[in-house]
């Protein structure tokens, strides 16, 4: 019985592994082209291989910057979204003082991501430091005190 339940719980896990594993793949490339992560059975992150000035590098999520876990996470969150927008459960994404570990290279890099997650999400960014997001190309408008 056990050795059923675990069959019968990996193959759950492959399912619910491939879609999630597509998603990351999209915005990954955009970020970090040639990358890829591989998703643990219990969906965490697993192995990150990337191509890097001295070719092939491979690390595990917990070895990466802060600005790049950071930055992971949001990818994550935005694989997620898609998701569940394809099940017909459409979410908002509210980024507050996101990537403020992010170098200015990186930051650009994200909002490519960004960008093109908002073309499928609602995607809402609160931040103290207006002067990094004025590129986004929509007006960013204070909250009143």
């Amino acid at each position: 019985l056990v050795g059923l339940l675990r069959e019968k719980r990996s193959a759950l896990a492959r399912r619910l592994r491939e879609p999630l594993q597509k998603h990351l793949d999209r915005y990954l490339q955009i970020l970090f082209p040639g990358a890829r992560i591989e998703v643990a059975e219990d969906l965490s992150p697993g192995l990150i291989t990337r191509i890097g000035p001295r070719g092939e590098e491979c690390g595990e999520f917990e070895a990466l910057s802060l600005g790049t876990r950071e930055q992971m996470g949001i990818v994550a969150r935005l694989a997620y979204a898609d998701l569940l927008k394809e099940s017909g459960k459409p979410t908002l994404m509210i980024l507050d003082d996101a990537l403020v570990n992010s170098d200015e290279a990186r930051l650009g890099q994200m909002k490519r991501v960004l960008y093109d997650a908002a073309g499928r999400h609602q995607v809402l960014i609160f931040t103290c430091h207006p002067a990094a997001w004025r590129d986004l190309g929509v007006v960013a408008r204070p909250i009143g005190a």
